[in-house]
Formats: structure tokens, C-alpha cells, sequence
């Protein structure tokens, strides 16, 4: 059984979001672990002028805390009932620390396959794609993590595109992506921009090929129009995608994300759900 992890600050965007992961969990036979972290205040020892008491500002803002967490536990639950999920196995965390360092204590003790968090999209542009716990997280762990933005409402998947550069690391991440898509009964379309033409890239389409069904697999090409990232926003402006899936390369800036396959200028419309594999997860 997939286990899969939802970090949730009981937002509304993370909201929307359960009901996505729900959904994904049912169709893949998974379990959702519902995790929600809070952090302890900094009080100065003097504080209030009297330091005996700190113990007990500290006890009182945990049961705040915890109280906050059973609440929203419980409108979870029932939400769940009212769309019909409620048949999905849920464990629900309650954590003190930061959500980075939690998420990766809960994919070591659990064996996490896959995480979904929610998110608000700010016009859709890549520095602006993800919240910073997101980005944390996707920069924290080595397992593929699923970004919901709050407009997009769980209709299935029919349609998933994988932005790849055909190197051999890709094929692991493809492998992941078909695992998916054989759940729904849909295609991969694996988009690559020409930039030149390479004998590299052309060997391992075919041995994708003949590695998968070929009415399982896709392959898209398309020749390059002034950059990657002009090219690629055409493609999703004129096609409708479901899941985008996308590989983080090793780099270090936040706008070098997703560079190489998507540049820090596309953008996404915010109606479709984006999973990033980190290229570090297959080494």
C-alpha cells in the first residue's frame, strides 16, 4: 500500500488539497498520514517579569495548539464523509518543530512514497508557484512532492505531461509517473524541446519505447521557439494537462528550479496539479 503524506496548516487552499490527496489515495490503494506541526513561542526568561511562569506559557500554547489540531481533525473526518472518502485509512500527526523537519522524521519512521501539499498561486509564475513550507519541503526530501493549487478541484486524471531532457535519471522518475497513469488508464506524454538535434535523446525515447507499451507512452517534440520556457508555455496554453510533472536538477537557486526543463518564466495554469521528483532521489 502507497503511503502518502499531507501536511496541512488547515488552510483553505490545504484544504482543497485533502480532498485531492484523498481522492489520489483511493484511486492508488494508499493511506493518507495527515500531519500538522506547530512551533513553540520565544520567550525571554524575564518575560512578564516572572520566569517561573514561562513553563506553564509554554503548556498552555501546546493545548492551544493541540485543541486547534482535534478541531480541524475532526471537520477533516467529516468532510471526508461528505465526499464520499471517508473509507480512506487516515492517521493524523500532531508534531511540535518545523514542518521540513517533521516531514522527513515521518517519511523515515513511516516509508512515505509520495507527498501532497496545497498551495496558493500567485499568477501562476514558478518563484511565485509555491509557498515556502512547499518549497522547503521540496528542497528538504528526496521523494516526489505534489503541489495543489487551491482552484484546481480533483476530476480524475486524463491527461499528465512529463517535461523530461531524456537523460537516464529521467527514466526513474518515468517509471514513478507510469505507476500513475496505469492507475487512471491514461498516457504519459513526454514533452522534450529540440534544441538540437541529438542522437542521445533519440536512443532513449526508444528504449522508453520498447521498455513501456506504446499506448501507454507518448512522445511529443517540439522545436524550440526563441527559448525553452516560450516553447514549453505555448504547449500548456493550448493543451490541457492534469498533472505536470517536472524533475528538480541539483542546483541551488530557487530560480534555477526548475531550469533545464522549466525555466523560472513559465508559467501554469493554476488549475493543474504539479509533481517534482528531485533528480538527487534516483542517485
Amino acid at each position: 500500500m502507497r503511503k502518502i503524506l499531507f501536511p496541512t496548516d488547515f488552510s483553505e487552499a490545504a484544504n482543497n488539497a485533502f480532498l485531492y490527496a484523498l481522492n489520489l489515495a483511493k484511486e492508488m490503494q494508499g493511506e493518507l498520514y495527515v500531519l500538522n506541526t506547530y512551533m513553540q513561542p520565544v520567550l525571554s526568561a524575564n518575560h512578564a517579569g516572572q520566569p517561573e511562569l514561562i513553563p506553564e506559557v509554554y503548556e498552555n500554547y501546546e493545548l492551544q495548539q493541540f485543541e486547534n489540531f482535534k478541531r480541524h481533525s475532526t471537520k477533516l473526518r467529516e468532510l471526508a464523509s461528505e465526499h464520499g472518502l471517508a473509507d480512506v485509512g487516515m492517521t493524523f500527526l500532531f508534531q511540535e518543530g518545523t514542518v521540513v523537519s517533521n516531514v522527513q522524521r515521518v517519511i523515515d519512521k513511516e516509508d512515505i512514497k509520495l507527498i501532497i501539499m496545497g498551495t496558493n498561486r500567485a499568477e501562476g509564475i514558478i518563484d511565485k508557484l509555491f509557498g515556502s513550507n512547499t518549497v522547503g519541503v521540496i528542497r528538504g526530501v528526496k521523494i516526489p512532492v505534489l503541489s495543489v493549487p487551491k482552484e484546481a478541484k480533483f476530476q480524475g486524471i486524463k491527461e499528465i505531461a512529463f517535461t523530461t531532457l531524456f537523460r537516464e535519471k529521467d527514466e526513474a522518475a518515468l517509471h514513478e509517473i507510469m505507476e500513475i497513469a496505469l492507475k487512471f488508464g491514461v498516457k504519459v506524454k513526454c514533452i522534450h524541446v529540440v534544441k538540437d538535434n541529438s542522437a542521445d535523446v533519440i536512443g532513449i525515447a526508444e528504449k522508453w519505447r520498447k521498455n513501456y507499451r506504446e499506448e501507454n507512452l507518448e512522445f511529443i517534440f517540439l522545436d524550440l521557439e526563441e527559448s525553452v520556457a516560450k516553447t514549453l508555455n505555448k504547449y500548456l496554453s493550448e493543451h490541457r494537462v492534469d498533472l505536470l510533472c517536472v524533475i528538480r536538477r541539483n542546483r541551488n537557486l530557487l530560480d534555477s528550479l526548475f531550469r533545464s526543463s522549466i525555466s523560472s518564466s513559465l508559467r501554469i495554469h493554476t488549475n493543474t496539479a504539479t509533481i517534482v521528483f528531485n533528480e538527487g532521489q534516483f542517485n
